[in-house]
């Protein structure tokens, strides 16, 4: 008797609660990778200059070569911005990618499982007997 109840219990216990603490698992893992890789701070930040690097115009009266000067700095400075948090916005958005592919295998194979071992055991049991 005490086998059927604890059979029992676990079946409840494999497709109630474990299923929702595994979405909670996959909603933290989600939003951990999300602020780890601050892809709504660099979305946001996306053409500042890098690293706060900015040079600005000093000249006094019109100076068309440190203008030029400024604003050759600047676009370079931007243009490593970009380069840099593309890289890492997409590396965010492939670990998300990623996370929610095993996220669907794993649920899969977890609502499969206690099926899946009954069937493998006499699986086995008739390959070893013939």
């Amino acid at each position: 008797m005490g086998i059927a109840v604890l059979f029992f219990e676990y079946i409840g216990w494999h497709y109630s609660r474990a299923i929702s603490e595994m979405i909670g698992l996959f909603g933290n893992l989600a939003w951990f990778f999300y602020h780890f890789f601050s892809i709504g701070i660099l979305s946001r930040t996306f053409v500042s200059p890098i690293w706060r690097l900015e040079e600005r115009y000093s000249g006094r009266g019109f100076n068309p070569q440190a203008l030029f000067e400024s604003l050759v700095v600047n676009l370079i400075s931007r243009i490593v911005g970009v380069l840099l948090r593309s890289a890492l916005i997409i590396s965010g958005a492939l670990t998300e990618l990623l996370l929610a592919a095993l996220f669907i295998l794993s649920f899969v194979a977890w609502l499969i499982l206690p099926v899946l071992i009954p069937i493998l055991f006499i699986g086995g049991l008739t390959l070893f007997l013939l």
